[in-house]
């Protein structure tokens, strides 16, 4: 590999970059060359000079330098020799490791910082690829990676839907369409999860087309309905968790979302699955709530799986609030013996915190819980013990115990 550009980093400010976390910020750093091209693949020294490993550089981010690769702890980095063969080894282990994924077509297969490549995605559905790319070095490293993932997958399309908030703070444009084959059409798939059937539409759907990191959570439902029981599915956006509900038993189910078009996606799925007595509204949640408990409706489950509130951590007081507002009213509409499922995909609200939230919200609502389970992003959503960014999904079940 030719010699690599030099960031040299304050004194001890390697330590934390060493226990695996590969983020560096500007703050943290000594000295960036005037050569060093933002976007470029850099050598990390820390301030003793020690090689501490190899990251993409972007002056433009406060998280300034992205680690691709870190050296061991307590010993100096030993660079790669070959940058193009390191990097389709991180593409090759982390399609290997779902392989063992047999109850599905569709899953992610490359997921960022988790799997070694900060700001790059990878989503699979059906032989249709997604990538997302949301950094300045991950979109220099696309090209590569691409390549590897069409040789690994070997997909019928890859499609890019690059249009995260992020990559303006990267100093990039949004960026969609289809990388490969070059004139290919990009139509809606069928996948297929658990023995159900989902339509994907990756143009109009949210993030790459379908929520994948709630494949677990979905299953779990079984552990929960009971015949004919009446289920109000929150923010329930293409329906999935509502298609499972009947799946499971549910003898009504009603789905409840802001957007028109997951809302129309939502009444395919149903139908793709030939379930019958359901219902979708379009309407804000939090004010079909409140006119619920004003009618004093009553549900034997209720899923509450909204938008992250809480993007970053001085949004989280907010965030808080918000999850008390549909706890208070979700278990006003709950029958006794009733399940409370919530979800919060903000990484900055812990399990623990959603369920003491949901306590103090039945006291509010003048009932009793108990807890029922805790949930987590799918399995092909890895997260690292050193990452916490990477564990972003948190759920809970509740059980309403007593008026």
């Amino acid at each position: 590999m030719k010699k690599l550009q030099e960031v040299i980093l304050k004194k001890f400010e390697e330590q934390r970059i060493l226990t695996g976390h590969p983020w560096v910020f500007k703050s943290e750093i000594e000295k960036i060359p005037d050569e060093a091209q933002d976007g470029d693949i850099v050598m990390v020294r820390a301030g003793s000079r020690k090689r501490v490993g190899l990251g993409y550089l972007n002056r433009q981010s406060e998280i300034t330098v992205r680690m691709i690769d870190i050296a061991p702890k307590k010993e100096e980095y030993a660079p790669v020799k070959d940058l193009k063969s390191f990097l389709c080894n991180k593409i090759n282990r982390a399609v290997k490791l779902r392989e063992k994924m047999t109850n599905t077509d569709a899953k992610r297969v490359f997921f960022s910082e988790a799997d070694g490549i900060p700001g790059f995605i990878a989503d699979l559905y059906n032989g249709l690829l997604v990538v997302q790319v949301n950094t300045l070095g991950a979109e220099k490293l696309k090209p590569v990676l691409t390549e590897a993932l069409i040789r690994e997958v070997k997909p019928s399309i890859v499609y890019e839907k690059s249009i995260s908030p992020s990559r303006k703070k990267e100093g990039l444009e949004q960026s969609e369409g289809v990388l490969w084959p070059k004139g290919a059409e990009v139509k809606p798939v069928i996948i297929t999860e658990n023995g159900l059937k989902f339509e994907v539409n990756v143009k109009s759907g949210t993030k790459t087309g379908f929520y994948l990191d709630q494949r677990d959570a979905r299953g779990k439902l079984k552990d929960y309905i009971k015949e004919g029981a009446r289920v109000l599915d929150c923010f329930c956006y293409t329906g999935a968790f509502s298609v499972y509900a009947k799946h499971f038993g549910a003898g009504s189910v009603t789905g409840v979302d802001i957007s028109e078009k997951g809302l129309k996606t939502a009444e395919a799925n149903m139908k793709l699955n030939n379930f019958d007595n359901y219902e979708f509204i379009k309407e804000d949640v939090f004010e079909f709530l409140r006119k619920q408990v004003l009618k004093k409706e009553k549900y034997d489950v209720i899923i509450l799986d909204p938008p992250p509130f809480s993007k970053t951590k001085s949004e989280k007081e907010g965030a808080m609030s918000g999850h008390k507002e549909l706890h208070v009213s979700a278990l006003k509409l709950l029958n006794r013996g009733g399940i409370m499922m919530s979800f919060s995909c903000s990484h900055s609200v812990r399990g623990q915190e959603l369920m003491e939230n949901a306590y103090t919200a039945a006291e509010d609502a003048k009932c009793e819980i108990e807890p029922a389970g805790v949930f987590e992003q799918a399995s092909d959503h890895p997260y690292k013990k050193n990452i916490p960014e990477t564990f972003y999904l948190k759920g809970i079940a509740v059980k309403k115990t007593a008026a």
